[in-house]
């Protein structure tokens, strides 16, 4: 295989290899077995090391896998839909989208390298590719080492979620191997610092932080059963911090409860300090996600949010990453307007047996019916609701 190609596939994993395998599989590539390894993949794909498409799969499965380090953004100008968004880059880097281009950018500079834009999704996967420097003794022959300096390519990728007003900066997290050193310590908020400039100065894309705490404290209110805080790091006003860690048999708040009765002999319930965690700011919140078994530690940084995915069970999925995307987004949007979460607490107090009916909530509260149906809907999804239709008709139907 070429040099290039072979920077690229000595960072995949073996899931990596063995989807790009799949994919040549329409050039001639024999299908892989399930036991391969990571050098049988290898011998099998450097069959096709002259097939200008082994470079373009590969770089496309680098950009859309899923990656355990994701900071989140919020596009400045909601105008920028997917056409505007794909333009922007096609202006600036023509035939990149749909191709790649081959880069060696300097240590601390970001290149794009290829891109994808997803018309049915209506988002774009922006692959940009960052570069460390290692220093170490590496093994020559079986009797001798030499000491050595070179550069270690890593994925960065910019998902831009037009519909969703979204930006993603995501990437795998950076080693330097067995016995190997990095040269420079470059903390990964400055990777994603760096690609926030990129598309502000190099695409004109205006990012803003977006804003976690409230949508994360509102999950945890909505959707108790679904999900739930097992550790959090809090910051009073006055300065200092405070750490809790409940385990991941139990919530924070429930943690607290006990501490406060069986140790101090205080009187409190989980509402009171839920409203407590809500009020104070907040630098880490792990959360637990019941169902799909995974775990999402949340950095609320002044740049930013970074979400760190511990993927268990499942695995890494882009379908679970785009579902808590999904929720966070969700309530971000309810936390972002009283007057809506207002009407959405009485709708979800409402007596059981009683009828909710959306346009004479939108009439008594003078607000647009389809946010009305939104919170609903979201409810109905939930269990708290049950939806019940009419015939839109005066005239007399027999026994209906």
């Amino acid at each position: 295989m070429g040099a290039a190609i072979n920077q690229v596939l000595e960072t995949f994993s073996v899931d990596q290899l063995r989807d790009l395998a799949f994919a040549m599989s329409s050039r001639g590539v024999a299908t892989p077995k399930a036991a391969m390894g990571r050098d049988a993949l290898l011998e099998l794909l450097a069959t096709k090391s002259g097939d200008s498409q082994l470079a373009l799969y590969a770089h496309r499965i680098e950009a859309v896998t899923p990656y355990k380090h994701l900071y989140l953004y919020s596009l400045a100008n909601p105008g920028n839909d997917f056409r505007s968004l794909k333009g922007k880059i096609e202006a600036a880097y023509p035939n990149l989208v749909g191709g790649f281009r081959e880069v060696d950018p300097k240590p601390g500079e970001l290149e794009p390298q290829a891109c994808i834009a997803d018309d049915t999704q209506t988002r774009i996967y922006l692959k940009l590719v960052h570069q460390v420097e290692v220093s170490g003794w590496v093994l020559v022959n079986p009797k001798q080492k030499e000491f050595k300096q070179f550069r270690k390519r890593h994925p960065v990728v910019v998902t831009l979620r037009a519909p969703d007003g979204l930006i993603t900066i995501s990437f795998p997290g950076f080693s330097s191997g067995p016995g190997l050193q990095r040269d420079d310590r470059l903390q990964y908020s400055k990777i994603a610092d760096t690609g926030v400039e990129f598309l502000q100065q190099k695409l004109g894309i205006e990012c803003l932080q977006f804003q976690a705490k409230q949508a994360i404290d509102l999950l945890l209110q909505e959707e108790p059963d679904e999900v739930f805080d097992f550790k959090r790091v809090v910051r009073p006003l006055k300065g200092g911090r405070f750490a809790f860690d409940a385990g991941e048999e139990s919530k924070v708040t429930t943690a607290l409860t006990d501490f406060f009765r069986t140790e101090g002999k205080i009187t409190v319930d989980e509402k009171q300090i839920r409203d407590l965690l809500r009020r104070s700011a907040a630098s880490d919140i792990v959360l637990l996600w019941r169902k799909s078994d995974i775990v999402t530690r949340f950095a609320l940084m002044a740049h930013g949010a970074e979400i760190l995915f511990i993927w268990r069970t499942a695995g890494a999925s882009s379908s679970l990453v785009d579902s808590i995307l999904g929720k966070l987004l969700h309530y971000s949007k309810i936390s972002a307007q009283p007057k809506v979460q207002a009407v959405r607490q009485e709708i979800l107090s409402t007596p059981i047996g009683r009828v909710v009916q959306p346009a004479v909530v939108a009439q008594t509260h003078r607000m647009p019916i389809i946010q009305v149906v939104e919170i609903l809907n979201a409810a109905v999804a939930r269990g708290n609701f049950v939806p019940l239709f009419r015939v839109n008709t005066d005239a007399l139907l027999s026994e209906f």
